[in-house]
């Protein structure tokens, strides 16, 4: 099932949210919407934080973010701000609400060269967001989730007996898909509590194929290999396979654009891993 788009019921979530929205209306980007399910995520990984003492956006599990998201079955392109507070005291003077809306201001209030996570506040790409928590004696850590969701729906399955990945969807209304990107990076490595720290920021990983509509040979995605490949099963639907070359993490980045603004953009992604010769599940929910 899709997430569920409404406000959250914990109020430190929703003063968060309507903190982010009110410093996006200052600046003239619209609203973006709850995202529950990417909530739960953030909230298991700042519990998973503070239980192994690390800060950032790792575990040392070396999970990427976005893969993190995307294996839970939310297929938006992620874009993660992530908090940490500690005290060497039994607890924050503090309350929870007062610590998660004093480090979004913090946020806020970056200077450039160093204000990544004010622009990813203030991104107007962003569509939805979920914020998660946790707080335990003298350790606080807070994480906002924001996407960009421009599809309605995406299923995956992996074909039995076969290393063929199924992907079958549709874009929300109003956006049409331009073509997808394929990125692969190495199966993740487990990381020290140090290594995980330190790793302060991320990327999605280069693209090194692409998939355009079928018979549309003349259009080459720029630093990789493009095939004809995406099948068109009804006024929106599409469907295309993907067979990895070889073990690991594989983002696809699906790109779409508006019938009055052609310019294609990173409106989804999911990553799946695999591995030889059983990957793990593969996510089943809606974005």
């Amino acid at each position: 099932m899709p997430p569920i788009e409404t406000r959250p019921l914990d109020p430190v979530k929703l003063a968060v949210l309507n903190r982010i929205n009110r410093d996006r209306a200052a600046e003239g980007v619209a609203p973006v919407l709850w995202d529950e399910a990417a909530s739960r995520v953030a909230d298991e990984y700042c519990s998973n934080q503070i239980r192994e003492r690390t800060s950032g956006h790792f575990l040392t599990n070396g999970v990427p973010p976005y893969a993190r998201t995307s294996f839970a079955g939310i297929f938006g392109m992620q874009y993660e701000n992530a908090v940490t507070w500690r005290t060497t005291a039994s607890g924050f003077e503090e309350g929870v609400l007062s610590l998660a809306l004093h480090s979004h201001a913090e946020m806020l209030a970056e200077q450039p060269p160093n204000d990544g996570h004010r622009r990813t506040i203030l991104d107007p790409a962003a569509t939805h967001v979920g914020v998660g928590y946790a707080i335990v004696g003298g350790s606080f850590r807070m994480a906002q989730e924001f996407l960009t969701r421009h599809l309605e729906f995406l299923r995956v399955e992996r074909l039995p007996s076969r290393p063929v990945v199924l992907f079958y969807g549709a874009p929300v209304t109003g956006r049409i898909l331009q073509f997808v990107t394929i990125g692969w990076e190495p199966p993740p490595a487990r990381l020290t509590r140090e290594e995980a720290s330190s790793r302060t920021s991320y990327s999605y990983p280069p693209p090194v194929f692409a998939f355009v509509e079928e018979g549309n040979v003349s259009l080459k995605v720029a630093g990789t290999v493009t095939s004809d490949r995406i099948r068109w099963t009804g006024p929106r639907e599409f469907t295309f396979r993907f067979t990895p070359d070889r073990p690991g993490l594989w983002t696809l980045e699906f790109y779409t654009a508006a019938p009055k603004d052609p310019r294609p953009v990173q409106g989804g992604a999911v990553t799946i891993w695999f591995d030889v010769p059983a990957p793990p599940p593969m996510p089943e929910a809606s974005p």
